[in-house]
């Protein structure tokens, strides 16, 4: 038997060669056998995907859980929405429901026995809550001196997940009756212009102009909106009720909460004329306004530097399309206009001897019309009363005037008159004796105009005109005005809101329908 084997092969060189097996023809190493490293090879890639899939698996697992977390927080917030929003349902109807003194101070809202409370937050006893798998309890907490004013915390639960919110709201009425001043489309040019006083709140929507449009151009020493009663005489003050109080900087205020919206059209503000005032230090009433609200800006020569608002001057219109302006052609109460209600449901007045009487009030004048639905009557003496409604017919107009040194007439009851033809004011009118107004309240209303043309005249209502309404000389108005157009002349008329206003409309004023939206303020998630 071979013990050494050899192999042969032919050198380059001729003869033969002796070359060990399995060896590389140039080093002459021996190649190791590498049977099996493939099989390894495959066990290590196998482990990697195995360990891999593991953590994909554990990372899904983790990411469902993450996931299903997730939406319990998010259905949890959700939930805590829906109790948010069922509190200010009841909020709202509070006010809705309590025409005479609405109010969440006083121990139930809208049915619920609860509050209140202005240092912690108090249960509203709501009972089952069941929501999509979840519940949700709300709590309140009033705000100290603002009756108009809550605080609403909401806490979602789902399973172990839970979501508070907390907001901060507000009730606004968006009755035309609730400013000093409400404007509807206008005519061509400005829709308040001139030189006027105004002290409450002004809303104008500016249907039908541009962007670009001036829907206000005031020079000289006006004042669009002012927040307090500072300029009204002292007789007109003591018959209207004393303004609510607001702290600001430490001090204690009057103020008349007023706040500045125009949903189209620019502000022009250009002279001395502003929208508030700036704070001063040591008085008794609030110069700054509440809130302006204005999407396209302002303009004039001051433009910006004259408003002060406690929100700035660059927040827009805030009520979107919630609000308009109310027409005597409106449909209403099943009648094709709101006119034609009037009429079926008032006195009606169109004899030719009695209308030539209502085109000539004088404080002297002395007539009597009444039936169930409605009277106006004179006594000779310059004492007006008014009661339900009354319909002026046949193109028929209402005006009142001085008799010589006379001109002053003075009126007690609750009434509203629609004249077909225009208005004019020209003589005081006003209630009798303090805090009569508007306990005592007169509505005067036309398709048409209503002008207040004499100097130094106090006039004292509520005053709609359909088309414009004229205000030449220095009339002081305590109330409200409605109209589309104003022309305020050059003479510094004043227009003063009274807030209580929207607790005394008269029956069948126009627009007085309860209209009351809830704001929220401020929003957080605690």
């Amino acid at each position: 038997m071979m013990k050494n084997k050899q192999f042969l092969c032919e050198a380059p060189w001729g003869g033969t060669l002796n070359r060990p097996p399995k060896a590389d023809w140039f080093t002459g190493k021996k190649l190791r056998d590498n049977k099996g490293s493939l099989l390894i090879l495959s066990y290590l890639v196998i482990f990697v995907l195995l360990a891999l899939g593991a953590a994909f698996i554990a990372m899904s697992v983790n990411e469902s859980r993450i996931a299903e977390r997730q939406r319990r927080t998010t259905l949890a917030f959700h939930i805590a929405e829906a109790g948010i929003e069922r509190a200010l349902y009841d909020l709202r109807q509070d006010f809705i429901n309590d025409a005479d003194s609405p109010g969440w101070a006083d121990g139930d809202i809208n049915g619920l026995a609860i509050g209140p409370d202005t240092a912690s937050f108090y249960a509203t006893g709501y009972g089952s809550t069941s929501l999509n798998g979840g519940s949700y309890a709300v709590q309140l907490k009033n705000v100290s001196g603002i009756s108009d004013a809550i605080w609403v915390r909401s806490t979602g639960t789902l399973g172990d997940s839970q979501q508070t919110i907390e907001i901060y709201a507000k009730i606004v009425s968006i009755s035309p009756w609730n400013n000093a001043i409400f404007a509807g489309g206008g005519a061509a040019g400005a829709m308040i212009n001139g030189n006027v006083n105004i002290r409450g709140s002004v809303h104008i929507l500016g249907t039908g102009l541009q962007s670009s449009d001036l829907v206000v151009d005031l020079g000289g020493t006006s004042e669009i909106i002012g927040n307090n009663y500072e300029d009204l005489a002292a007789d007109l003050k003591a018959k209207v009720p004393a303004l609510p109080t607001t702290t600001v900087n430490g001090e204690t205020v009057e103020t008349l909460s007023a706040v500045l919206r125009v949903k189209r059209g620019i502000v022009g503000l250009s002279g001395s004329a502003t929208a508030g005032e700036a704070d001063a230090a040591g008085n008794a009433y609030k110069e700054t306004i509440d809130a302006a609200y204005v999407t396209d800006g302002y303009g004039g020569s001051q433009g910006t530097a004259n408003v002060h608002s406690d929100n700035g001057s660059s927040s827009a219109y805030d009520l979107g399309d919630t609000v308009s302006f109310p027409s005597l052609s409106d449909p209403y109460g099943g009648y094709s206009t709101y006119q034609g209600y009037l009429e079926a449901n008032a006195l009606v007045i169109s004899a030719a001897a009695d209308l030539t009487t209502l085109a000539s009030i004088t404080p002297d004048s002395t007539f009597s019309f009444s039936s169930a639905k409605g009277s106006i009557s004179m006594d000779g003496d310059g004492n007006m009363t008014v009661s339900g409604i009354v319909y002026i017919d046949n193109g028929g107009s209402l005006n009142m005037s001085a008799a010589g040194s006379d001109k002053t007439v003075t009126y007690t009851g609750s009434g509203a008159i629609l004249a077909e033809g225009n208005v004019q004011i020209n003589a005081n009118l006003v209630t009798n004796g303090n805090n009569s107004f508007p306990a005592n309240i007169l509505g005067i209303m036309t398709p048409n105009t209503i002008g207040f043309n004499e100097a130094n005249i106090d006039v004292m209502g509520l005053f709609y005109a359909e088309g414009t309404v004229n205000a030449q000389k220095q009339t002081d108005i305590v109330g409200t005005i409605v109209s589309n157009y104003f022309n305020m002349g050059t003479n510094v008329p004043s227009v003063f809101q009274v807030p209580d206003i929207i607790n005394h409309l008269p029956a069948g004023l126009i627009g007085q329908d309860a209209t009351w939206v809830m704001k929220t303020v401020s929003w957080r998630k605690i």
